[in-house]
């Protein structure tokens, strides 16, 4: 069985492990020094909204989105086309050094603004149902607890900032109220998402059969390397935990089959065949 470190998706294998933070170093250094000083802060902002310690391959197109939905609901200036352009060429320079496999950018768009409630009508519109494992049910309600403490002590931040007599140029007010919209934008969402979730329990499915929420044990056959997945809707998807999306070529090609079955799928590497050893 593999280590933790090796239940990464295929797509994931071959590509430079930077995580958000270095490559944005990385980038950064090479440009011009009119554009730096353009660039920095923008990126820097996106960086802090993903996670400056996870690893780029693990971004998601859905996180991206999530971030132009904040994005434009805090940015009415003139200038914003301009500033979310930055972190489009910043995600697009990742795609054409290979770090990431899709072009990241084309998930970035400038969204009219509408209203909280409006956002959140439309999320249930759009997902009449989202299916989560219970597991996934409980990492999604425990980040709500987590985002709403962290929004109470955002508004405490934003209370002693606003303090301050010079808020022109008060620094801190601007964070505390930057990632306090970013924090209420995912709290709408994860609220917006429980209230149509259907936990799955395995009833009604085929126990021998791969279906979304069972585990299951690969073997690649060329190289003998078995890795451990969990089969899940892509909101719930995550490689670095094991967790892969049945949108994924591994997911599409696996769901459905039974333990013994060999599959091929499409890999930056070339067409790997894998054996299903195990299902539960």
């Amino acid at each position: 069985m593999a280590t933790k470190t090796e239940i990464l998706s295929t797509e994931q294998t071959d590509m430079e492990q930077l995580t958000v933070s270095e490559a944005f170093q990385v980038y950064v250094r090479q440009l011009p020094q009119d554009a730096k000083q353009k660039a920095q802060p923008e990126i820097a902002k996106f960086v802090r909204w993903v996670g400056g310690d996870r690893l780029i391959a693990s971004i998601s197109p859905a996180e991206v989105g999530e971030y132009s939905d904040s994005f434009s609901a805090k940015s009415t200036s003139a200038d914003a086309t301009e500033r979310l352009g930055l972190v489009k060429l910043f995600l697009t320079y990742l795609k054409k050094k290979g770090h990431v496999d899709i072009n990241l950018a084309q998930h970035l768009r400038l969204r009219k603004s509408r209203s909280s409630a409006a956002q959140a009508r439309a999320i249930s519109g759009r997902q009449q149902t989202v299916r989560l494992t219970r597991a996934g049910y409980t990492d999604m309600t425990k980040k709500l607890v987590q985002l709403q403490d962290e929004r109470v002590k955002l508004a405490d931040d934003i209370r002693r900032a606003a303090a301050d007599k010079d808020v022109r140029e008060n620094a801190p007010l601007e964070a505390a109220r930057e990632n306090q919209g970013m924090v209420v934008a995912k709290i709408r969402e994860i609220e917006a998402t429980l209230k149509v979730a259907i936990i799955l329990d395995g009833e009604g499915q085929e126990t021998n059969r791969v279906h979304i929420g069972s585990k299951i044990t690969l073997t690649e056959v060329n190289s003998t390397r078995s890795v451990g997945y969990q089969l899940v809707e892509p909101n719930e998807a995550n490689p670095l935990a094991g967790k892969i999306s049945v949108i994924s070529p591994v997911g599409a090609a696996i769901l459905g089959r039974t333990a013994g079955d060999e599959v091929k799928v499409k890999t930056p590497r070339g067409e790997q065949t894998y054996k299903i050893d195990k299902t539960d």
